[in-house]
């Protein structure tokens, strides 16, 4: 500051006051600053590294969740520190001013080819007298650029030295900390900056899992404290985000979440951030998750898996059914027997009257059966081994239905062949009774002559009877078949059917805490002492004498 303000040639004393208190306060600055506990002298080399070395990510692959798995990086080959590239690029501005420099004097130094001077007529006095005006003119302007040019090649150079003075206390290359050890595995051509060792040890697992329709149940367990983000994705391809959550656990905490599926892939992710600044995620998709649920139809039921679940040490489910009241049977019917018969083939109704089974079912290398519900739900629970693994699910469900077939009436024919028939039978008939009464008048002639007359009646009566009498009947009977309906009882069959369904479910491993190492103590503040060989190179690279 002291040298800036007493030698700076930029004018009043003012303009280098201000340079000495910018000049005072970046070494203030310098000595006691610092930004998230590092001193300002380490983050400007950093900066300084970064903006000049190469560009490649050096951060923790766990960082980064993404759908695909991350390429594998590639060793980069360790380049020169800051300070070599500084000194390059200082190296090649000097060479290209030196290129310049040269330049304007062979150019000041030959003469110019110009053929019309050698040739041209003379030109008069007046014309000799402008082109020396012009050329003071012209000469005036020459040396104002050149004492510009002089004034900033003064201010650069001093520029550098400033910065040369500087560059021990802010390039850590040159500064080296007294019983200082490097970690071993750990070069970067970026940042001269020791994360910490990363822990290893699982942050998140996945105690539960089970799909209910078209949601997943998940239950979350931590094993250490961190910011959880749940993400479930779907839609045609699965890279529709359909939900979005977060949420703060403590270590063994756990939290339990109904999340959507949608789409032929959907994925659920859970992302996580610990305490210690670590990052990583879990995906549960594909064969882990069993979706969608298996579905069957059948003749006398229909099978649904409508849960599907893991939890630790065990597989459950549950199955629903539908099944039918009534079906169809093929059935050899005789219609007509008798005089003649008839047998057909006919698919009639039949009514479902019970159904009975068993289902069947496996889960990596367990068995087991359970009885069926018919119109229910069949629940099943196997146990499993503890581990993380994808376990196969196969169902087999036997079915036997009672049934039983109303058939129609059996008409029985019966043939007659002709004859004749003589029948004699006795023959009553009823005759009536009658009766008749009879009268006549007689005219008698007196002694007198006169006349008298007198009626005479008479009655006449016959009693009803009833005469038997024997009758002979000749009957002829033709040729005739003569049909009876018959009533006959319904027919009782039994049906067998065989279902299959099939699915998985992935496992997690079992849940342990994290265990956290001890902290590191602290380390003694360290001893800076200034390193002169990288340095001392680029002082000779650039000329100067070293001054230590």
């Amino acid at each position: 500051s002291y040298g800036a303000y007493r030698y700076a040639p930029v004018g009043p004393s003012e303009v280098r006051m201000a340079l000495a208190v910018l000049l005072g306060l970046s070494g203030i600055a310098a000595v006691v600053g610092q930004i998230g506990g590092r001193r300002l002298p380490l983050v400007v080399a950093d900066l300084l590294k970064y903006r000049l070395g190469a560009r490649r990510y050096v951060g923790p692959p766990s960082q980064l969740v993404r759908s695909e798995p991350l390429a594998p990086v590639q060793p980069v080959k360790s380049g020169p520190g800051p300070l070599r590239l500084m000194a390059r690029r200082a190296g090649e501005t000097l060479r290209n001013l030196r290129r310049r420099r040269d330049g304007r004097e062979r150019q000041g130094g030959r003469m110019p080819f110009d053929p019309h001077r050698w040739f041209r007529k003379r030109r008069g006095r007046r014309e000799q007298e402008n082109d020396s005006i012009n050329g003071r003119r012209a000469a005036t302007r020459e040396g104002k650029k050149k004492r510009r040019r002089f004034w900033s090649a003064f201010l650069g150079w001093a520029a550098v030295a400033v910065f040369a003075a500087a560059l021990p206390l802010a390039v850590p290359q040159l500064a080296l900390a007294e019983g200082h050890e490097d970690h071993e595995g750990w070069s970067s051509d970026e940042v001269e900056f020791q994360p910490p060792e990363p822990l290893d040890g699982r942050r998140l697992y996945v105690e539960e899992l089970s799909v209910i329709g078209d949601r997943a149940k998940v239950t979350l367990r931590a094993a250490t404290g961190l910011d959880l983000r749940v993400r479930a994705y779907g839609g045609p391809e699965g890279r529709t985000l359909r939900f979005w959550g977060s949420a703060s656990l403590d270590e063994r905490e756990r939290i339990d979440y109904t999340l959507p599926l949608h789409g032929p892939l959907p994925s659920l992710t859970f992302s996580w951030e610990d305490t210690l600044g670590q990052a990583g995620a879990v995906t549960v998709k594909g064969e882990q998750m069993p979706y969608p649920l298996p579905v069957v139809d059948g003749k006398l039921c229909d099978l649904r898996v409508v849960s599907l679940g893991w939890t630790p040490g065990a597989v459950e489910g549950a199955i629903e059914s539908e099944c039918e009241v009534g079906t169809e049977e093929r059935v050899e019917l005789q219609t007509v027997a008798g005089h003649a018969s008839v047998t057909e083939t006919a698919l009639m109704d039949a009514e479902v009257m019970a159904i009975t089974g068993a289902a069947n079912v496996g889960v990596s290398g367990s068995h087991a059966s359970v009885p069926f519900v018919p119109n229910g739900e069949t629940r099943f629970q196997l146990a499993v081994g503890a581990g993380e693994a994808v376990h196969t699910v196969t169902i087999e469900v036997d079915l036997e239905a009672s049934l039983r077939i109303q058939v129609p009436p059996l008409v029985q024919l019966t043939h007659h062949p002709e004859r004749t028939e003589r029948r004699t039978e006795t023959v009553s008939l009823l005759r009536p009774g009658t009766s008749e009464t009879v009268s006549e008048t007689v005219t008698v002639t007196n002694p007198d002559g006169t006349t008298t007359h007198h009626t005479i009646s008479a009655t006449l009566s016959i009693p009803g009877e009833v005469v038997y009498r024997d009758v002979t009947l000749t009957i002829v009977h033709q040729e005739r078949v003569e049909a009876e309906v018959v009533e006959r009882s319904p027919i009782t069959r039994s049906r067998d059917e065989a279902l299959a369904l099939a699915s998985s479910v992935g496992a997690d491993a079992p849940f342990e805490a994290l265990t956290l190492p001890e902290p590191e103590p602290e380390p003694e503040p360290a001893e800076q002492t200034p390193g002169g060989s990288e340095l001392g190179d680029w002082f000779d690279l650039l000329g100067w004498d070293w001054p230590w």
